[in-house]
């Protein structure tokens, strides 16, 4: 079949259309693809705008002493560890001073931990928080001098104490001439009436009691007495505090009836192995049966005692006689009387006597 003109015509027409919706078409798709392009590079100029403000402002940062978090955590690390030198640093030539000063190992280690009571013992050392649940003592560092006799005297500025010196005496220190004791200043004498033997543990009266509380109380001084305990038990501290009470029957005692509780310094001591319940459970038994009778009672013992032995806090009901040598006292928590030092010297006695200060009016 021959084609005519007019399907000739059609067909042009049909290809004239085609050609116009794919020019269309390729048009559409590049107005997109331009449109695209024109959004990236201002997309890109804006990434780039921002990113040149952040590298402005860091650097204008870094100029000013502002350091990235890597650089701050390097700068704490290492000021961290310089304080740590220094300070270990200064701790060392503290230590060095005070030994050099002629202060010993313990009363250096002492200064190093204020908020601690530190207990050389065995030569281990043993540290014990202050608390806050006891009572402490008023005075500082520097209420108390040595007057030109070696008595112990309150400097400070209360008024609310009476204080008084005293002797505690013992067989230790013989005969005693007590009116000359009383002559040299002394106000008040603790005598030791009898102790318990440290290793088979039998009860001894003091050879020279009776003469010591007949002496002290014909030339006025006010007169305590105490026990040395090793009991074991309650049964052994009744037994004791039955002794004391028997012996001390015919006297006039003003001031306190007390157990000296310490540990004895023998590896067959039959206290060694004892708990802080035990000691502490022999102290009530005792001060209850003194108290009972009618006297004061009193424990006393040393900073190892108060601390290695009983809980301080346990007999803080009681008087607490404490023994430190020197000044200023190391013991924070109340007490009634404080043996001062062991190498006292007074007349009307041979030798060296304990020395002791009271601020209790008994």
């Amino acid at each position: 079949m021959k084609n005519t003109s007019q399907d000739i015509k059609e067909r042009r027409g049909i290809r004239n259309a085609h050609n116009i919706i794919s020019i269309i078409f390729l048009s559409l798709v590049a107005l997109l693809a331009l449109s695209f392009s024109v959004i990236l590079l201002i997309k890109n100029a804006t990434l780039q705008r921002e990113e040149d403000a952040v590298r402005s402002q860091l650097e204008a940062l870094e100029s000013e002493g502002y350091y990235t978090e890597t650089q701050a955590k390097k700068l704490v690390e290492e000021a961290t560890q310089e304080g740590m030198d220094i300070e270990a640093q200064s701790i060392r030539d503290s230590i060095q001073q005070k030994l050099e000063a002629g202060e010993g190992t313990t009363a250096t280690i002492r200064s190093l931990f204020p908020d601690q009571l530190v207990v050389a013992n065995a030569g281990r050392y043993y540290f014990f928080p202050i608390r806050d649940d006891i009572d402490h003592h008023p005075f500082g560092p520097e209420d108390f001098e040595f007057n030109e006799k070696g008595f112990l005297e309150y400097v400070g500025n209360s008024t609310a104490y009476n204080f008084k010196t005293g002797v505690d005496v013992s067989r230790f220190q013989g005969k005693i001439d007590w009116a000359k004791v009383a002559a040299d200043g002394i106000d008040f004498a603790f005598v030791r009436v009898g102790l318990r033997g440290t290793t088979e543990g039998k009860l001894l009266e003091d050879d020279y009691y009776e003469d010591n509380l007949k002496g002290a109380t014909e030339n006025g001084l006010d007169v305590g007495v105490y026990f040395y305990s090793q009991a074991i038990n309650e049964e052994e501290a009744l037994e004791e505090a039955q002794m004391v009470l028997d012996l001390i029957e015919p006297y006039d005692i003003k001031y306190p009836v007390v157990i000296d509780v310490e540990s004895a310094e023998s590896d067959s001591a039959r206290t060694n192995n004892m708990t802080t319940d035990e000691y502490e459970a022999v102290v009530k038994v005792f001060c209850e049966t003194v108290k009972n009778a009618g006297y004061t009672p009193m424990v006393y013992g040393n900073v190892k005692s108060y601390t290695l032995l009983m809980d301080a806090y346990d007999v803080d009901d009681y008087d607490i006689w404490i023994a430190y040598y020197g000044t200023p006292l190391y013991y924070p928590y109340h007490f009634n009387v404080w043996q001062y030092t062991s190498t006292g010297t007074v007349n009307g006695i041979d030798g060296n006597v304990d020395l002791n200060i009271c601020m209790t009016d008994y």
